[in-house]
């Protein structure tokens, strides 16, 4: 058994609108592939196509517009050409957006994938997809845009959206984080895993369809523990420990603020967990205490010794027993946002962390590999027949 790593990373302004490409999105882009490479290591960006599409309607007729068009268009070339990837990701409220008073209004009523009428979900998933690969195939005539990620990781309800990205092509979603609840949009809590794919029922995507076939999940790698918001700001170190089981270098504890400081800078709306609120209830209080939360495997959060922790706890978890001796690359999806990262010294650090712990039970995917190699491993691609299959809906070895 190995591990397959799979960077990805929204890549997008902010979901109001907000931001400026170049800063928040295109030369952080470009930073990050550098250090990627550099370790070995390659990316899956997950292209934010609503935005794009918003700003070519407004290209026509201001040159600004074209200019972030053309260089959004013109990175995804080079970082396909680059050996990494290019998956979709897709943000609602970019869709009828209009630009006026200097600023981009979005439609805020379409946070949701969910919130469109199916015909109209699968309209815009399709020319998602068909946009990607005409504008990557040229690149690499082995590209394809097979995998999405909902913008704001909406996948619920879910029988529109998973027979939306059927009927379009898809063979993968990678937007379910086990543990992860944000009332009247998703509510992750009890999904099958927190890193083994499975195939998504139509009806729930964060359960197992019953037949060995339909969409794949590949969730976003998730750790459950209790946290404190308190703790977390006033004595992080402490947090870690009781949240980790390890504790934060000085490094790390200056590189987190400075990336905080940044995203204050860059956002000055959004305000830190225990500033610019209202304690609205009893229950809000509790949980600023202490409450049960879904820790997203993040390069842009955790620092080093917090990541190769929770990638050693897949080692060392029941689920993973039936793998152990077979020849079998189990995936891993950690996530990020560039528009949120102050450099690169976090992600460079982790990299570093990960080949001297794991060395070669480590390997650096994609997510359109890892999602190819596991239909393949199910058998429900006919181009090839693969090992493994699917009981009750779930991958055995």
């Amino acid at each position: 058994m190995k591990l397959g790593l799979i960077l990805t990373n929204d890549w997008e302004l902010y979901g109001d609108g907000s931001g400026d490409y170049f800063e928040l999105q295109h030369r952080p882009l470009e930073a990050l592939l550098k250090a990627v490479e550099s370790h070995g290591a390659r990316l899956t960006v997950m292209a934010e196509a609503g935005q794009q599409w918003a700003h070519r309607r407004l290209g026509e007729q201001e040159a600004w517009a074209q200019e972030i068009a053309s260089g959004w268009e013109a990175i995804l070339k080079e970082t396909v050409a680059r050996k990494s990837d290019v998956q979709l990701h897709l943000h609602p409220q970019w869709l009828n957006a209009r630009y006026e008073n200097n600023r981009w209004q979005v439609d805020l009523s379409q946070w949701s994938l969910s919130s469109l009428p199916g015909s109209v979900t699968e309209k815009v998933l399709k020319e998602g997809k068909q946009y990607l690969d005409s504008l990557l195939q040229p690149v690499d005539p082995d590209y394809e845009c097979i995998a999405f990620r909902a913008g704001n990781y909406c996948m619920q309800p879910s029988p529109g959206a998973v027979l939306g990205l059927l009927k379009a092509g898809f063979i993968c979603d990678s937007s379910v984080t086990r543990g992860m609840y944000a009332p009247q949009y998703y509510d992750y809590r009890g999904a099958c895993s927190s890193f083994l794919p499975w195939f998504a029922s139509p009806d729930n995507i964060k359960y197992r369809n019953a037949e060995n076939k339909g969409l794949l999940e590949i969730p976003i790698y998730s750790y459950e523990t209790y946290v404190s918001l308190i703790l977390r700001e006033l004595f992080p170190q402490l947090a870690n420990i009781i949240s980790f089981g390890v504790g934060m270098s000085r490094r790390d504890r200056m590189w987190l603020s400075r990336n905080n400081k940044e995203k204050l800078k860059k956002y000055p709306l959004r305000s830190r967990p225990l500033m610019g609120r209202n304690i609205r209830s009893v229950r809000w209080l509790l949980s600023v205490i202490i409450a049960r939360s879904a820790v997203q495997l993040d390069y842009d959060k955790l620092p080093p010794n917090v990541f190769v922790r929770l990638l050693q706890k897949i080692h060392e978890s029941r689920e993973v027993e039936a793998w152990r001796d077979k020849e079998v690359i189990i995936p891993v999806v950690a996530s990020g946002h560039v528009k949120g990262m102050y450099n690169c010294e976090n992600i460079e650090r982790i990299l570093d962390a990960i080949k001297a712990y794991f060395k070669d039970s480590l390997t650096f995917w994609t997510l359109g590999e890892a999602a190819r190699y596991w239909v393949k491993r199910a058998g429900t691609d006919s181009r090839e027949a693969a090992p493994g299959s699917l009981e009750g809906g779930k991958l055995r070895p």
